[in-house]
């Protein structure tokens, strides 16, 4: 036991030792020794050497470029992708109301009933809303004063062509479109539809702001309505329009900029006032009840009699009415209504009678009407 402990410190000694001899080794390896360090004159000749192209340059590497991390190109004149989200609730109230009065118009236009329905109201580049556009078609380019710009309306042409055989007394079945313009009469007899259309249309903007459509002209390229350029932005809505044997769609595109300053009213929710909703009940009221059949009978004369006279009748027989053939004896009633005061007579073959007074008002009788509807 006594000579193991004894050995362990010699083997101690012995690895410091060496451990030392090591690092004194690698010391002497550091340090550079005076030979090592070239002269001046060396350091001269070496130069000469490299000018002279005696001492061949070593290669460098060549250093290929880091791979550039590849991104998308994003152009950001498009803002389709953004604005394309943003809701204008207050707009498409505007857009579906005018639907609804709409076809009301229509259908005492063109004495036929007819059914608007709106689809949709989306954002996008104007190249991509006259893309979506089936031709032939006509394009009508209408101004929105005081909006600075022109809206554009498009209809489909099997819609137009129908529209215009139903103006003419068809049945609206219309022809073939393709291959074909529209002529100037048709041309004029669309923007007759149309001009009729620009009121409820009107009517529609009233609770935003005051508008006044107005036709600017009518084409049937799509290159000759270049309202803004083809990258811009155009809120466009959809119209779905049933004729009955024939349907087609009706497009109304507004551009961007245009909205831009009435952008906020257009994103609020839209808040009409009570007032305001009792007034244009009333005026539609009205307008319904001007267009409802009435019946209208003409008297010409009264008459006292018997029971015994009228037990006696028999044919041939002459009843002495109180007024005489040229005076203003006739009274014309309307649904039993007095109205009208006249001189009876005759008319080609028909029985008829001149107006020569008018009893009460057109205001007066549907007043009266009016007041007899219980709310």
């Amino acid at each position: 036991m006594m000579r193991e402990r004894e050995r362990k410190p010699i083997r101690r000694r012995e690895v410091e030792e060496e451990e030392k001899e090591k690092k004194e080794k690698e010391e002497k390896k550091e340090e550079i020794t005076p030979s090592q360090i070239l002269t001046q004159d060396e350091v001269d000749a070496l130069l000469r050497s490299l000018r002279r192209g005696e001492i061949p340059l070593a290669v460098p590497e060549e250093v290929k470029p880091e791979e550039k991390e590849k991104y998308p190109r994003y152009d950001f004149r498009k803002v389709g992708r953004f604005v394309s989200k943003m809701r204008l609730p207050s707009l498409e109230v505007i857009h579906r109301r005018f639907a609804t009065e709409a076809r009301s118009i229509l259908s005492a236009a063109l004495q036929k009933i007819i059914d608007v329905g709106m689809i949709d109201v989306t954002v996008g580049e104007f190249s991509s809303f006259l893309d979506n556009i089936p031709l032939p078609a006509s394009f009508v380019v209408v101004s929105m004063k005081p909006l600075r710009g022109f809206s554009l309306w498009a209809l489909e042409g099997p819609l137009v062509l129908s529209i215009i055989d139903i103006l003419l007394g068809g049945t609206g079945k219309g022809t073939k479109a393709e291959g074909r313009e529209f002529t100037r009469i048709e041309q004029r007899l669309l923007k007759r539809v149309i001009s009729t259309m620009l009121k409820p249309y009107q009517e529609a903007w009233n609770p935003i702001m005051h508008i006044d459509p107005e036709i600017i002209r009518l084409e049937s390229h799509p290159q000759f309505v270049t309202i803004i350029p083809e990258s811009d932005l155009i809120v466009s809505t959809r119209y779905e329009i049933d004729l009955g044997m024939v349907s087609g769609k009706l497009y109304i595109g507004i551009p961007y900029a245009i909205l831009e300053p009435i952008r906020s009213q257009l994103q609020a929710g839209y808040q009409p006032s009570s007032l305001e909703i009792d007034r244009r009940w009333l005026e539609r009221l009205i307008n319904k009840l001007k267009e409802c059949p009435v019946e209208i009978r003409c008297e010409i004369g009264r008459a006292k009699i018997t029971l015994r006279e009228l037990l006696s009748f028999k044919k041939g027989d002459i009843i002495k009415l109180n007024s005489s053939p040229n005076e203003e004896s006739a009274v014309a009633f309307v649904q039993g209504v007095p109205k009208y005061v006249g001189i009876p007579g005759a008319f080609g073959e028909s029985k008829a009678m001149l107006v020569t007074k008018v009893l009460k008002s057109e205001q007066e009788l549907l007043q009266k009407v009016l007041s007899k509807i219980v709310f």
